[in-house]
């Protein structure tokens, strides 16, 4: 092995878990507020701070130059710095993006790699999480092409991935499981949605309750539709838990049902789509099972939605 990709946390980063790590690149993507909590981080700038040590125990920085946060990262750097992004200036800029409902294309400038990309995963998010990819790859001395030719392979069970329905909607299913990354699957659905965007969705239980309050939030402004369910309720009452969703999407003037069986609630939305909907089935992704008090059952979102698609095959 010469080349190790790692996920590091702010946990990891505070509490010296990375301490003699000898890190080549260090990558900022962005700053969201799922980690304040009495056992996490007491704020944001707790939370950046922790984010910041990264930049100060590697030997080149990759940040991205929209954040709001970007400008606070580079000054306390102790390390070379590149930026990526798309509305700000940068070392590396995505442009000329156009959006598709099973992937996005867009263009990028830099000093080291130049040309046309595409990921076949939809959304803005995904340009951001490319432009990452194609940063490391350009400061690691890899050319174009073969940094083009993986990314147009890309494929994360889970994420943003499609159900073959047969019929005149669209079923999507995303691992989506805080507000920020609810928020980014239903916009870039939006995006190119010619009906409905329905979003079924819960929350884990045993979890950061506040959690619950912003996600019901999200889906309330921004999907047409909402019907929230269970999740892995784990140890907690799942009518709980999504009473606690139930806060949140209150503050919207939102349409929505609620639905415990989290099987049924799917049903529900597949057997009352209309033409061009996309219903959106968040939270879980590519987990296999659900997790309650007693017991832990099979549980496949994807393979879910198409027993039931079967079901109405079957029954036509």
């Amino acid at each position: 092995v010469d080349s190790v990709v790692m996920e590091v946390s702010s946990q990891g980063l505070q509490l010296h878990r990375v301490s003699c790590n000898d890190f080549d690149i260090g990558v900022f993507t962005n700053l969201y507020k799922d980690h304040i909590s009495p056992k996490e981080h007491k704020d944001m700038d707790d939370y950046l701070n922790a984010k910041i040590k990264l930049f100060k125990m590697c030997k080149t920085g990759l940040v991205n130059a929209d954040s709001p946060y970007a400008g606070k990262v580079i000054s306390e750097a102790k390390c070379n710095i590149y930026t990526f992004g798309i509305e700000n200036d940068c070392d590396i800029r995505a442009y000329d993006i156009i959006k598709y409902p099973h992937s996005v294309e867009f263009k990028v400038a830099s000093k080291w790699l130049n040309g046309d990309f595409k990921v076949n995963i939809p959304g803005m998010f995904t340009v951001y999480n490319a432009l990452v990819a194609i940063g490391v790859c350009a400061l690691m001395g890899i050319s174009y092409d073969p940094v083009k030719e993986g990314l147009e392979k890309v494929s994360v069970p889970g994420r943003a991935e499609t159900v073959t329905t047969n019929e005149n909607f669209t079923v999507i299913v995303d691992y989506a499981h805080t507000a920020d990354s609810l928020e980014n699957i239903l916009n870039a659905v939006k995006d190119f949605a010619a009906g409905r965007v329905v979003c079924v969705f819960g929350c884990g239980g045993n979890r950061d309750r506040l959690r619950r309050f912003g996600m019901g939030e999200v889906s309330g402004k921004i999907a047409d539709f909402t019907i929230i369910t269970s999740d892995n309720p784990r140890s907690e009452d799942p009518l709980a838990i999504i009473n606690d969703i139930e806060t949140g999407i209150k503050k919207t003037d939102a349409k929505y049902i609620k639905i415990v069986d989290r099987r049924e609630a799917i049903k529900y939305a597949i057997l009352n789509a209309k033409p061009d909907d996309i219903i959106v089935i968040a939270g879980k992704g590519h987990e296999t099972y659900q997790i309650f008090k007693d017991k832990t059952i099979h549980f496949d979102d994807r393979e879910v939605a198409k027993e039931i698609l079967e079901e109405i095959t079957a029954g036509q």
